[in-house]
């Protein structure tokens, strides 16, 4: 049995995955099928591990995002996925299942909100990444020399570098003394602040002790976008270390503007190697891109 079966099944679901006279539209199976891939490759890619997470803004209605509920982005399948208010990240109900709604569906992230506030702040932002990549947490745990776009795949850092959230330089009405200071983003107030960092051309927000937040106009953008700021790191850490240097050599602002227009053209070439990649490991399921009807068998 699938485990995201027995998850339903332990929490007192029955369904069939899709529920009858639900009528799924082609813009929406294919947003489905992005955020399943993009899920499967950040942990392909060692972006995510068992935490962490993507989503993407509704792509029938902008006042709402889909990610998959707390599960590994390793398991994800279309009956993870949940459609949620960017309003107050409240579920509205699973987005390939209209049998589960509001408060049946199976408990979200706690730092949904995150994406939600991002989205709030951010009309043209359509995709937002989470991640405990380790290679970044050097440079979020310190800011005497900052996380620079040091390679052309990289510009999403920006030309100014990477800001730094520190939760605990939150004045006391955003984070109380009576709240859990355990450095998660667990409210509308935090993911507020964290999504008020973003600033200058940089599409990242370093996260103290914790990870990062990257934000994009696609999937592929930000899962790309990802990938290349965990390599940059690796890069500008190994040269720093090679050459006992203190300040980064970083690409100028004409550089990062030239790189990432330039990237815009990589991520055709890049998605669908990755998406085969993935694949190929055996681990992952995307039921929609498959075309199969998830579980439909051992109800």
């Amino acid at each position: 049995m699938h485990i995201a079966t027995r998850q339903y099944l332990a929490a007192g679901i029955l369904f069939w995955p899709f529920a009858l006279g639900q009528n799924i539209s082609a813009t929406l199976t294919s947003a489905g099928i992005d955020l399943l891939d993009a899920s499967h490759i950040l942990h392909f890619l060692d972006i995510v591990d068992a935490f962490g997470h993507v989503s993407l803004r509704n792509p029938e209605n902008d006042s709402e995002f889909l990610m998959t509920f707390a599960i590994a982005p390793a398991q994800a399948t279309s009956q993870s996925i949940v459609t949620y208010e960017i309003n107050n990240a409240t579920a509205v109900g699973l987005t390939f299942n209209s049998s589960v709604l509001g408060s049946a569906v199976p408990a979200g992230f706690s730092e949904r909100y995150i994406h939600s506030e991002i989205y709030k702040k951010f009309p043209d932002v359509l995709a937002v990444v989470h991640s405990h990549t380790q290679e970044i947490l050097p440079f979020a745990n310190q800011d005497s020399i900052p996380l620079v776009s040091e390679i052309h795949t990289a510009p999403a850092i920006g030309s100014g570098g990477a800001p730094i959230f520190d939760i605990r330089n939150l004045p006391e009405s955003v984070l109380p003394e009576n709240q859990l200071h355990d450095l998660l983003v667990r409210n509308e107030p935090l993911g507020d602040a964290l999504a008020n960092t973003f600033c200058n051309d940089s599409q990242l927000v370093l996260m103290r002790g914790h990870g990062m937040a990257v934000r994009g106009s696609s999937l592929r953008e930000v899962v790309f976008s990802s990938f290349y700021i965990k390599q940059d790191a690796t890069v500008q850490l190994q040269a720093t270390l090679l050459g006992g240097r203190k300040k980064p050599k970083a690409l100028n602002a004409r550089e990062v503007m030239d790189t990432a227009t330039t990237a815009l053209t990589l991520f055709p070439r890049a998605w669908p190697l990755w998406v085969q990649q993935a694949d190929n490991t055996g681990l992952y399921t995307n039921d929609l891109r498959n075309g199969a009807a998830p579980f439909a068998t051992g109800f």
